[in-house]
């Protein structure tokens, strides 16, 4: 028998372990990527509804011909978008309006959890995106 037989099954599984992080380290971060392009999407969203709404004219809450939004009703538009999807309690959105107001800026955060992620080191993942609407009366 020779001093070399069965050397080969130690590095078969370090192969396989690494394949398996490398599998997974592509899974985490593919849902982070998803769970960051869903966010964009829900901030895109509140932000473009808080600013047709805030802005409803049957409504009569546009101060002056400017049609400068008012910061009571853009944020409540905003929360009221947000409750509409369960999914979504865990975002947090920051609202911020231009000196003329016309501009809504939103700021939304998340932070969500990775199938996989343990794995690689990271259980959760925080994510922000930001997101301007313009108000349609000007």
């Amino acid at each position: 028998m020779k001093r070399d037989d069965g050397s080969t099954i130690p590095l078969i599984l370090g192969f396989f372990l690494l394949a398996l992080l490398i599998v997974a380290g592509s899974i985490a971060l593919g849902q982070a990527f998803t769970q960051q392009r869903d966010l964009q999407d829900v901030c895109d969203g509140a932000a473009a509804a808080a600013a047709a709404s805030a802005a409803d004219l049957d409504r009569g809450n546009l101060a002056g011909p400017t049609g400068a939004l008012q910061f009571t009703d853009v944020d409540d538009a905003v929360t009221a978008y947000l409750a509409r999807d369960p999914s979504r309690h865990g975002v947090h959105a920051t609202v911020e309006l231009s000196a003329d107001r016309t501009t809504i800026t939103l700021h939304c955060t998340e932070t969500s959890h990775l199938a996989l992620g343990a794995l690689i080191g990271r259980g959760q993942v925080r994510h922000t995106a930001t997101s301007s609407a313009r108000s349609p009366l000007r």
